[in-house]
């Protein structure tokens, strides 16, 4: 029976991706007067936060509090834009599960994001970030903190789904021993989940068909 749902964050309950892209591109270029390719950027995507910033401007700087104040500045004028029927989702059904969210952003961007975009951040049992663990996805140690606090509420691992969008979200549940369902928002990693055989979907909308309605724990 299912109790938890644990969220990844970036690109999966919100449109990232999208959005950072234009916010890295205007530091580059405004900041350091440099311009960083998309290539560049995707080799970047989902390091924990620091090791982000440091891949991509430590050419630039490596006084991680300037990066992180500069960053942080900028992003403030690039809102993050939640993925179609994302919170209405955990609205929905926050009477029936616990909800968290396990994500190698830092946890303060996070919580300043969903307070940004009027999100009561008390959906969530707990809201894990790169500053929580000293190991990150596709490690599955990554996932002790929060399964900590699910079993002191007497929720075991296969009560657990954890849904992600990237081929390490799958590999550190998946080996941490909880159910996994893949989120394709775009067609980036169909290819990965389809030769692995993962199970996953591509709306919030499915979610609720598979998870709510299906047979997905049967």
């Amino acid at each position: 029976m299912l109790k938890a749902i644990i969220f990844d964050y970036d690109d999966t309950l919100v449109q990232t991706r999208k959005t950072r892209y234009k916010t890295i591109d205007r530091v580059a270029k405004e900041i350091f007067k440099a311009n960083i390719s998309e290539k560049e950027i995707d080799e970047a995507w989902g390091l924990p936060a620091e090791d982000f910033l440091l891949k991509l401007f430590g050419r630039f700087s490596s006084d991680i509090n300037y990066l992180w104040s500069v960053y942080i500045e900028f992003s403030k004028k690039d809102l993050n834009i939640p993925h179609l029927h994302t919170f209405d989702f955990i609205r929905k059904y926050q009477d029936s599960f616990r909800f968290g969210i396990v994500t190698s952003s830092s946890e303060k961007v996070v919580i300043r994001e969903l307070n940004e975009l009027q999100i009561n951040t008390s959906l969530f049992l707990q809201i894990q970030g790169s500053e929580h663990t000293t190991v990150h996805k596709p490690n599955p140690m990554v996932f002790e903190p929060m399964y900590a606090l699910l079993m002191k509420e007497n929720i075991n691992k296969n009560e657990i789904v954890y849904i992600g969008d990237s081929p390490a979200d799958y590999e550190s549940a998946s080996q941490f021993g909880f159910h996994f369902l893949g989120i394709a928002h775009d067609d980036r990693h169909i290819r990965y989940f389809q030769k692995e055989n993962v199970a996953f979907v591509q709306s919030f909308i499915e979610i609720e068909t598979v998870l709510i309605h299906g047979n997905y724990f049967a």
